[in-house]
């Protein structure tokens, strides 16, 4: 009886018994508990969901009691065989398995003998007769042996017909041994495991005594043993079939018994001889070539074998055997041996020939058995087994060394724990031997010290040796330690052996100090101990720019660090004093760790300030790391102090419109975690008050923690929900969901059955409860669920994704009729709007719509769907109607398509069936209903029908006139075409009169909407097909339902992927398709039916034979998807298994491409060869491909190479871009990370390791190269060119220099890169440089440059310039990688130094040629630090000399122009710079500046490019000669009206040299230039003023403007004209490059205007102080991030001198603030210094938007038809609906002034005159709207639409602020103003009124109209 029935029939059991026996009522109710709990078991496919149900029942059943008792066998029996009946279903889960045995055993406890009977007849049928057991018997007994003890009591007593059954099942499946019968071979060797593991009693007489029973368990060991040795059985299966054979040999009554029987399997299965000879006094055996296993003969058999049969026997003897067995000496007379020694290492040792990860485990394996056995294994020998230089302890040692870097996965943990076991075994042996000389430890050490810090395999060995020689030792010898540390701990896969490396010095170093002491040392004593060793690396580490190393350190080392040493706690912290903001994120990751250690936070106020400051830093990740510090604890039952709920409170609000998507995930991480300990701790104190409660104890409130978690809960849900209107920011919203997101999972009762952890916890409910009771936590309201409603309507996917997911997940099962109408026929218009994003939206719309309705909605709105005899599929009706709608819409594109494409989109309605059918989980379910398969079946041909008409129409339309088929030529139309089609089709639409004579150059909002219909629908069909077959072929419908997907339906989708790919020239619409066709393929392939096997090798076929074909098409027509075509199909083969198709494309693609063009080839037609590559190229770039392509590599790098030397441009272009995807494929994509990457990129070893005959492949291409270069008589100096040549050269360049010292497998690359120095073009001398760096091994770099230099002539030696630039640019090019990685003996780079200087002529005027002078400048400033003083002086004067009189060389006949003359001058000024900061002597300074004054113009530019592009190290900012001549000749610069592009340097060389002085604050220096300096700022003002300028230009301008000026009285109208700039350049309208000079401005000249301004009584200045704020409050709200980021560093600019100016001591450096919370501190200051002038107030208010509630109103109602695109936002990110709210509170501060400040009141009442009367009257009309019950439709649309958001929240501000002027003028009794005829008590009671309103309809404001006292 299956489980199904069982359970039924138990049910109705129940049932009736519950009806018939009033005194069993109650254990019948809970015996129907348990049942239902079972059958929500077995219909269950969720694993977790599964484990739930039978834990509920199991606590159902143990919850009874005695209530078992009172049923009597007969009542039980129905209960115990649903039961059983599960559990003999569930053998394959073990979790289920031992779940439902604790039910099991829970009812033998009250009815034994029932359950044991039941047992009983549920194992006895599983052995009837002799046959094989299946393999799903065989797993069930297994099962019951392993996890039932009834189970195991019945097959003891019935182990010989199991044993039969056993045997017999091996006999056939050794017979007929197939991939099919894997499983089926593996589960009957695990059940002799099980069995011999289980049972070894009933095991002994069997296999050791002559008993009648023995010839059965000799069948079965002869057939493990079999599959032990048959090459062809699975590997796992022989490993397990090699732990059986273990287990048995366990069960030998004597050790030596089973020691003969393992060396008798070894003697079966050895193929050249046994390991060990036999006595010469041995007896002679009666079973010769036989193997005796105790009372057991196994007979050998004419296995396959393979080698591998000696590792599976090994290991699985090491795994399982007892130790007095492998320790066991042997001597019975035929051999004496030890099996440890002499038997098992021998055969490990043929193991190490073929070394994979077996191999490594049986090696460690035997190495931790040789540690058990040690003192048996001293016995037996007499003596040592690893004394120094024994063979066995170099066997040992040379087998670890030599496999220390294997790069198989998972090997390095046996490696490690090998040199721990050697080096332990070692030390034993010398202690026991008393051997006090122990060399082995130093030479291991001195091994590591040979090995380069970036091998993983040095580690090892060192953490092995340190117990045994101390770190002091290790620290004196290995100096390098720390630094190379701190390498590890930048390279990710370093990182864990480095932690480990440090922890083990660590606590070595504690112990050895520690008990080196005679009392016991103080923490601080230690800490400063481990300071001397480790401080300085640590802290570097920590303050690091490069974020890995950072965090790495913090992960890795910080937690070990404090924990052993407690008190280098107060260390670090000193060490992180600074306020730079890298110290801060140090210091607050030390906060982090040190919490997780101790617990608590520190309290005292210094640290609280600085938390503060670090929780609104500028920097994202300081601010995470802080964030990260409050949410964090140890404990997730720790509740938050009030001091971090407080800190939330301040800095979440600020934080929910960051830029960085990173940033939001790992806020929603930490924010989560804190949730977490806010449920948790709430659950805490709710237990603690049930047990105060019942055991009558009184101690602290448990209401106040209580409330304090549900109040910030509660918080935190309405700041989400109020930031989830249509007028916040994407950010804002995106963090809003996130963070709900987190909510809904932490702090609801919903089970999650996807996910594997997180789940609710039992007693979440009880919280829940507690926290409505208090009016908290409603978070299912009709409210919030309207908030996400208008989310769906928001115009990015993420938003519409994340809302909708909360909807479906967490919300009701079903949304009210009323807004599930509304909402149906909102989604209906979108989905019909011509916009993608609003389509979308409907699409999303309606997915949700389904997944949250019901029957009574479909009712509403599927009237016509309640006729279908489909109707009791919801799925199914709501589907069709949407396929109906799609015909709909097709009908009026063929009539009409541009008024279609205007009005009724096919794209929206293809992409709504996509998601409802491919989305919902329902619908999945619906289809394999048995009644509704065939109404599913016409559905889907119904729909792949409709699909493939609307894709060719489409398609055709885009052809125009031409025929659409695809099996003529790959090619789409050209753009001419199109533009004529579409052409044709908008005078058709527009009709006769109505033709448009104008020629547009861009394409009509016509042209747009035909293009975007197509496009669109065309790459949502191809997402619609591919999910379909992904979804759906894969279901297996009831038996005799046949197929959902017919095959020919199947082929109409291929068909129409066929034709989108071979016609189609839109890259969106392609990749769209592309991701479709590819899950096609990938279902089609896997599928078992051969039929759809066939379709992908059918098109592929297709493709090939039209990629053969003649073509007539130009190559301006190739269609943009054929490529893809082939890639799609090769990509959904299984990767795991052959791939035939990919071998058949990639030989036959490879073929045609090296066939060689035609005699009559015509260059515009496109070439069949030429298209093979490109599909060549677009395979080696698919990234689903993988390690497939590694065998056709070098095939294909033949193949570009000669592809290169083609006729053909074509084809030579082509080759190119298979050069570039072959570069990406074999070496990587280049990744540009911060800091060093010495890890990054593939050294030459590598690559031609994995591709051996690549070496050979390039090193002939640039052998053939140079030849032809050094060629000697007629053809020397000749121009030859070497198409491919570039190529090689560039590829050998980026390669990366290898770390293996010891490599010199490259070195025949040298020569012929040497020789291509003397090429004559340029680039290849200059490419050959760069590929000799990689290619020279690190050992050969002083040899190569000393034979490099040595070649460089004298005055006088014939020469060629070609040969000597080229060997000047090797020598720069290897020098700099040699000196880069500290590789050169100092003797060494002496000499090449020397050689150098002899060479110094080529420097002089007697080398004319400017580029081989710039090479050996090149050079030898690599060289300066080894060089003489006098060396590098006689450079200075060569250069400067050259100059100071750089002239034109005037010859006759000759352009005056010399090649290379820039690049030598900027050099040469490059080399001066650097010589003048490394010194830092003022004469070099002042030769620098003579340069700039009267040098020519390339040797300013150069100057001035130095400085701008070193500005950081050129340590040039702080001499006052450079700046003051380079303000001079600014001045002149100005004056003269000098180029622009001079202009520009010369603006932007002076802000690098003079912004620094600024941001220091530091005195500008005006004095001496006098009116020079008067004239340049009003040349420059003029010059900012005017539009004649280019933007960047301007930029400089203005931020030299803004240093020049001063506050002082003279610059009073200077600084009003360059206030109004930079308030057009704040504008939004400006472009991004103004708005950030005016930030720069701000900062430079802002902060000190305004400080004066705050002191000054002037009027004029505070007036240009206030228009400045407005300006950055502005530039604060720029959507550019960089912009933000430079004005709240005048914000925080400001707040300093705030700080300075009201008493604090000044700090090293400033605090810099992030954007929002710079300006809340900018209106602070506002408030303070300019709250009493009216200007304020009218600054303040100026920043409230002007939209009218009417209008925005209005217009949502009157909308008609969309169009195609909607005007864009000047600044998507301000949010002017948050800053209204942001100023409420500083305008009623304001307010509050105004009793002191009658020119500030009477501004006040001026705007209340002009605003009041319209505030009241739009709150009436606003009541009235938003109060229409039947307008639901329109509210939403309204909670969609940010003009509707920003009007209603403008509103309110406003009116909060009029009823705080009217209540002061109350007060006052000040007459009324006209026209305003309400009190402000009346406004109250209307804004609250409409506030509750708006939150009803899903609009929440957190808008507090009470103005704090």
């Amino acid at each position: 009886m299956s489980a199904e029935q069982a359970l039924e029939e138990g049910l109705r059991f129940y049932k009736a018994l519950l009806g018939q026996a009033e005194g069993l009522r109650g254990t019948c109710q809970v015996c129907l508990l348990v049942m239902e709990k079972l059958k929500q078991f077995a219909g269950a496919s969720v694993k977790r969901c599964r484990d739930k149900h039978l834990e509920e029942a199991f606590q159902q059943l143990a919850g009874m009691g005695n209530g078992l008792w009172e049923l009597d066998h007969g009542n039980v029996m129905p209960l115990v065989r649903c039961v059983l009946a599960c559990q003999m279903e569930t053998t394959s889960s073990s979790g289920s398995f031992h779940r439902l045995e604790k039910i099991v055993v829970k009812l033998s406890e009250e009815n034994g003998p029932l359950v044991s009977e039941q047992v009983n007849r549920c194992m006895g049928g599983l052995t009837e007769g002799t046959e094989a057991m299946s393999s799903g018997d065989l797993q069930t007994v297994c099962m019951f042996v392993e996890g039932s003890a009834l189970g195991r009591s019945y097959w003891r007593s019935n182990l010989m017909p199991l044993l039969r059954c056993v045997a017999a099942t091996f006999d056939l499946i050794l017979q007929e041994q197939g991939a099919r019968n894997e499983e089926w071979h593996y589960i009957t060797a695990k059940m002799c495991l099980q069995l011999f593991k289980w049972m070894p009693e009933e095991f002994l007489p069997l296999a050791w005594d002559e008993t009648e029973n023995n010839r059965t368990l000799q069948r079965i060991l002869s057939s493990l043993v079999q599959t032990i040795a048959r090459k062809a059985a699975c590997k796992d299966t022989r490993l397990l079939a090699g732990t059986a054979v273990g287990m048995l040999v366990n069960t030998a009554p004597e050790s030596q018994k089973g020691a003969s029987a393992v060396l008798g399997l070894y003697q079966l299965l050895s193929l050249d001889g046994c390991p060990i000879e036999p006595r010469q006094d041995a007896k002679v055996d009666d079973h010769k070539g036989k193997c005796r296993f105790g009372a057991l003969i196994v007979s050998p058999s004419s296995w396959s074998s393979d080698g591998l049969e000696r590792m599976v026997l090994t290991r699985g003897l090491l795994a399982c055997c007892k130790k007095k067995i492998l320790s066991c000496q042997l001597d019975d007379g035929t051999w004496q041996a030890c099996l440890l020694l002499d038997v098992l290492f021998p055969a490990i040792l043929v193991l190490r020939e073929e070394p994979n990860y077996c191999s490594f485990q049986v090696f460690y394996l035997w190495l931790r058995r040789v540690r058990e056995s040690l003192d048996d294994i001293w016995e037996a020998k007499g003596g040592r087994m690893l004394a120094d230089r024994s063979r066995l302890l170099e066997t040992l040692s040379h087998f670890l060394w030599n496999n220390a870097e294997s790069p198989v996965e998972g090997v390095s943990e046996f490696i490690h724990s090998s040199f721990q076991l050697l080096l332990e075994i070692y030390s034993l042996e010398c202690d026991h031997f008393e051997d006090s000389e122990r060399p082995l430890y130093g030479q291991f050490l001195q091994r590591v010290l040979l090995m380069p810090w970036q091998a993983r395999a040095r580690y090892f060995p060192l953490i092995s040796i340190l117990p045994y020689l101390g770190p002091e030792k290790v620290l004196d010898t290995y100096k390098d330690l720390s630094q190379h540390l701190l390498n590890c701990l930048s390279t990710n896969h370093l990182c864990p052996v480095a932690s480990d490396l440090y922890k083990s010095i660590l606590q070595l170093q504690r112990k050895a100090w520690a008990e080196g002491q005679e009392h016991v040392p103080e923490e601080e004593e230690l800490a400063q101990k481990w300071g001397r060793h480790w401080l300085p690396a640590l802290s570097s580490a920590l303050t690091s720019p490069i974020s890995s190393l950072q965090n790495n350190t913090s992960n890795y080392l910080l937690g070990w660090t404090l924990r052993l040493f407690p008190a280098s706690y107060a260390l670090l912290a000193k060490s992180f004093r600074s306020r730079d903001p890298s110290q801060l994120r140090a210091w607050v990751t030390l906060l982090n760790v040190q919490k997780t250690i101790v617990g608590v936070l520190p309290a005292d106020p210094e640290s609280l300030e600085r938390l503060s400051s670090c929780l609104f830093s500028k920097e994202e990740n300081v601010r995470l790391a802080t964030l990260g510090l409050l949410c964090s604890a140890p404990r997730t039952s720790q509740a938050l102090s009030e001091m971090e709920v407080q800190l939330l409170k301040e800095s979440l609000p600020l934080s929910m419109n960051c830029d960085s998507s990173s940033f939001r995930q790992f806020l929603q991480a930490m924010v989560k975690k804190a949730l977490v300990r806010l449920r948790d701790s709430s659950l805490a104190v709710l237990r603690q008050k049930a047990v105060g409660e019942k055991e009558g104890l009184a101690g602290k409130d448990p209401e106040r923690p209580l409330g304090q978690a549900v109040e910030f809960v509660e918080w935190l849900l309405q700041l989400c929900i109020s930031s989830l209107r249509s007028g916040s920011s994407f950010q804002r919203k995106k963090t809003a969901l996130l963070l709900l997101a987190a909510i809904m999972e932490t702090c609801t009762d919903t089970w999650s059955p996807e996910r594997k952890k997180g789940q609710p916890p039992r007693n979440v409910v009880a919280l829940l409860s507690w926290a409505r009771s208090q009016g908290c936590w409603d978070f299912f309201s009709r409210s919030h669920a309207l908030t996400l409603l208008s989310c769906l309507q928001d115009s990015t996917n993420e938003i519409r994704e994340l809302a909708s997911e909360l909807l479906v997940r967490y919300f009701p099962p079903a949304f009210p009729e009323s807004i599930a109408v509304a909402l149906f026929e909102q989604a209906k218009e979108a989905m019909s709007s011509p916009r993608v994003p609003e389509a979308e939206a409907g699409a999303v719309l309606m997915k949700t719509i389904l997944q949250k309705s019901d029957s009574l909605m479909l009712k509403r709105t599927l009237p016509e769907a309640m006729e279908e005899p489909s109707v009791q599929c919801l799925s199914l009706a709501f589907l069709k109607h949407l396929l109906n709608v799609l015909g709909v819409h097709f009908a009026r594109a063929r009539h009409d398509l541009l008024l279609a494409a205007r009005t009724s989109s096919i794209h929206g309605v293809i992409s709504a069936l996509r998601r409802c059918l491919l989305e919902v989980p329902e619908v999945a379910a619906s289809v394999l209903k048995a009644e509704l398969v065939q109404h599913w079946r016409l559905f889907l041909g119904s729909l792949v029908s409709t699909v493939r008409n609307v894709s060719s129409f489409l398609l055709g339309v885009l052809q125009s006139k031409r025929s659409s088929s695809f099996d003529q030529q790959a090619a789409a139309p050209s753009f001419a075409e199109m533009g004529d089609a579409i052409g044709f089709l908008i005078e058709q639409g527009k009709g006769p009169g109505l033709h448009n004579e104008d020629d547009f150059v861009l394409l009509s909002e016509e042209h747009s909407l035909i293009l975007t219909c197509c496009w669109v629908s065309v790459k949502e069909i191809g997402l619609l097909l591919g999910g379909l077959a992904e979804k759906i072929l894969p279901l297996a419908p009831p038996a005799a339902c046949g197929h959902l997907l017919p095959l020919q339906v199947v082929k109409m989708a291929a068909e129409v992927f066929q034709e989108i790919l071979l016609t189609c020239r839109h890259w969106g619409a392609v990749e769209g398709c592309s991701l479709g066709f590819t899950k096609f393929c990938t279902t089609l392939l896997s599928h078992p039916d051969p039929e759809l096997q066939d379709i992908p090798r059918t098109v592929l076929e297709q493709g090939l034979a039209l990629l053969n074909s003649p073509r007539s098409c130009s190559v301006t027509r190739r269609a943009a998807g054929f490529p893809m075509l082939f890639l799609c199909i090769v990509v959904g083969e299984d990767p795991a298994k052959p791939r035939p198709l990919l071998a058949s494309c990639l030989e036959r693609l490879l073929a045609l491409a090296g066939e060689p063009l035609p005699k009559d080839w015509d260059q515009t037609v496109d070439l069949p060869q030429v298209s093979a590559v490109h599909v060549l190229q677009t395979l080696v770039r698919g990234s689903g491909l993988g390690t497939a392509l590694h065998q056709y590599i070098t095939p294909m790098v033949t193949l570009f190479l000669e592809a290169l030397g083609s006729p053909s441009w074509a084809m030579r272009n082509a080759a190119i871009q298979l050069f570039g995807a072959l570069t990406v494929r074999l070496l990587g994509q280049k990744r540009s990370q911060e800091g060093r990457c010495d890890q990054d990129g593939v050294s030459p070893e590598a690559l031609f390791s994995r591709y051996p005959h690549l070496k050979s492949i390039l090193l002939r291409e640039l052998a053939m190269a140079a030849e032809v270069s050094v060629s000697s008589g007629p053809q020397r100096g000749k121009f030859h060119l070497c198409p491919s040549l570039y190529a090689v050269l560039t590829f050998l360049a980026k390669l990366h220099p290898s770390t293996d010292t010891q490599n010199r497998d490259t070195v025949c690359f040298l020569e012929p890169l040497v020789q291509l120095s003397g090429n004559p073009i340029y680039a290849v001398r200059s490419m050959a440089a760069k590929a000799l760096v990689p290619l020279v091994p690190a050992t050969e770099y002083g040899e190569v440059l000393f034979q490099l230099a040595s070649g460089l002539p004298l005055p006088g030696d014939a020469l060629c310039h070609n040969t000597l630039h080229g060997c000047l640019l090797q020598i720069q090019a290897l020098l700099a990688q040699a000196l880069s990685v500290s590789c050169l003996l100092p003797d060494r780079l002496l000499s090449i130094s020397r050689q150098m200087e002899d060479c110094i002529w080529l420097l002089t005027s007697r080398q004319q040629c400017p580029l081989v002078r710039t090479a050996y400048l090149q050079a030898v400033s690599l060289l300066v630090g080894s060089c003489s003083e006098s060396f590098t002086q006689r450079i200075w004067e060569i250069v400067s000399s050259e100059l100071a009189n750089t002239k034109p060389i005037l010859k006759p006949g000759l352009s005056q122009v010399q090649i290379g003359s820039a690049a030598f001058c900027q050099r040469a000024v490059g080399f001066l710079c650097c010589e003048a900061m490394r010194s830092g002597c003022p004469e070099r300074v002042g030769e620098l500046c003579l340069l700039l004054q009267s040098g020519n113009i390339d040797v300013q530019v150069a100057l001035l490019t130095w400085v701008i592009e070193n500005e950081e190290r050129s340590g040039l900012n702080s001499s006052k000669g450079l700046q003051l001549t380079l303000l001079e000749k600014l001045g002149h610069v100005l004056k003269e009206k000098t180029d622009s592009v001079l202009l520009k340097l010369y603006l932007e060389a002076f802000v690098h040299l003079y912004s620094n002085l600024s941001s220091q604050n530091l005195p500008f220096s005006h004095k001496p230039l006098g009116a020079v300096l008067t004239e340049s700022k009003e040349i420059l003002l003029s010059m900012v003023e005017s539009d004649d300028l280019s933007p960047e230009c301007l930029r400089y301008a203005l931020c030299v403007l803004s240093l020049l000026l001063t506050p002082s009285a003279e610059d009073y109208p200077l600084l009003e004209q360059w206030c109004s700039v930079i308030e057009r350049c704040s504008d939004p309208l400006s472009s991004e490059v103004l708005r950030m000079a005016a930030a720069k401005s701000l900062k430079i000249a802002g902060v000190e205007l305004l400080q004066k301004a705050g002191e000054s009584s002037s009027s004029s200045l505070r007036a240009i102080a206030l228009r400045l704020t407005d300006a950055a409050v502005c530039l604060l709200q720029d959507e550019d991030q960089e912009v933000r980021q430079e004005a709240s560093i005048f914000a925080s600019l400001v707040v300093q001198q705030q700080q300075i100016a009201s008493g604090l001591a000044p700090q090293s450096s400033c605090v810099l603030l992030q954007s929002n919370k710079g300006l809340l501190c900018l209106l602070e200051f506002l408030l303070e210094k300019f709250g009493n002038c009216p200007e304020a107030f009218a600054t303040l208010v100026r920043h409230l938007p002007t939209a009218d509630l009417s209008e925005a109103l209005t217009e949502l109602e009157a909308q008609g038809g969309a169009s195609l695109y909607k005007e864009d936002e000047p600044n998507v990110y301000a949010e002017p609906a948050i800053l209204s709210q942001t100023l409420l509170p500083f305008l009623f501060q304001l307010l509050g002034r105004a009793s002191i400040s009658p020119r500030l009141w009477e501004a006040m009442q001026r705007w209340l005159k002009a605003t009041g009367p319209v505030v009241f009257c739009s709150l009436h009309r606003c009541r009235l709207w938003w109060g229409q019950a039947d307008s639901i439709s329109l509210h939403l649309k309204a909670l969609g639409c940010p003009k509707v958001d920003i009007a209603v929240t403008a509103l309110l501000v406003k009116a909060a602020l009029v009823v705080h002027i009217l209540e002061v003028q109350e007060r006052r009794s000040q007459p009324s103003i006209e026209r305003i005829g309400f009190t402000s008590q009346e406004l109250r009671c209307a804004i609250l009124s409409i506030q509750k309103l708006l939150a009803q309809c899903g609009m929440v404001l957190m808008i507090d109209i009470e103005m704090e006292r």
